[in-house]
């Protein structure tokens, strides 16, 4: 009987996957064409909070209050760590967040603490359930090295869909370490949760974020 509750359960993980990839590229035709593309930015903030809430309450039904004891946390020193970049430059480089993503606190939308939290977490998972990497130290420095290649890929895509801009036109290396140092910082615990890694959503959905990001690029060079 466990057994064929686990696998009903993973094949229903695989369904709700299929389910958000179509989803996304869905939203990537609508990106290029011009007449949804409006409509396809107005609901960028709440289509992203939503799929993540799904995909996040997946991962506490297995984890419990452990994870709520990383996630608040880590929620709410990268939201001031954003806050204090945008109001400093100093943390990430000089940007400033544009309208698409929502409004804003302290000049930041808080949808992207959430979505340090998602892509941090379930880059985490990944190394540490499909790469089967359990030192913690070596686990944290790929999840690190991935968290940056995530944010190398998606940079071009957002500026040029207004999510933030950078003042000297150009992303800044010390974003790239930055990201780094936060991932580093953050997906450590993730190696000291107690439950094993089981559920592929939250690693799942941010594969397909990526994946979404990619076709942008390509998709976006294509019609100029």
């Amino acid at each position: 009987m466990n057994y064929r509750f686990r696998a009903f359960f993973q094949n229903w993980e695989i369904m709700f996957l299929l389910i958000l990839g179509i989803f996304f590229f869905t939203g990537f035709l609508g990106h290029l064409i011009p007449l949804f593309k409006p409509l396809m930015l107005l609901l960028t903030p709440y289509l992203l909070l939503i799929c993540g809430l799904l995909t996040f309450s997946v991962t506490l039904k297995e984890q419990g209050m452990a994870l709520i004891l990383w996630a608040v946390p880590t929620f709410l020193i990268t939201f001031a760590l954003e806050a204090i970049g945008v109001a400093t430059g100093q943390i990430f480089g000089a940007y400033h967040y544009g309208s698409i993503l929502g409004a804003h606190v302290w000049d930041v939308p808080p949808i992207i603490g959430f979505n340090w939290v998602l892509v941090v977490l379930g880059i985490a998972r990944f190394v540490k359930k499909e790469l089967h990497v359990t030192h913690a130290a070596l686990g944290a420095f790929i999840t690190s090295l991935l968290c940056v290649g995530f944010d190398f890929i998606l940079e071009p895509l957002a500026i040029s869909l207004g999510y933030w801009t950078w003042d000297a036109g150009t992303v800044p290396f010390k974003n790239y370490a930055a990201w780094f140092l936060i991932s580093y910082i953050f997906s450590l615990p993730a190696w000291y949760f107690r439950q094993q890694v089981r559920s592929i959503v939250l690693q799942g959905y941010i594969i397909i974020q990526a994946i979404f990001f990619i076709l942008m690029r390509i998709g976006l060079a294509f019609i100029g």
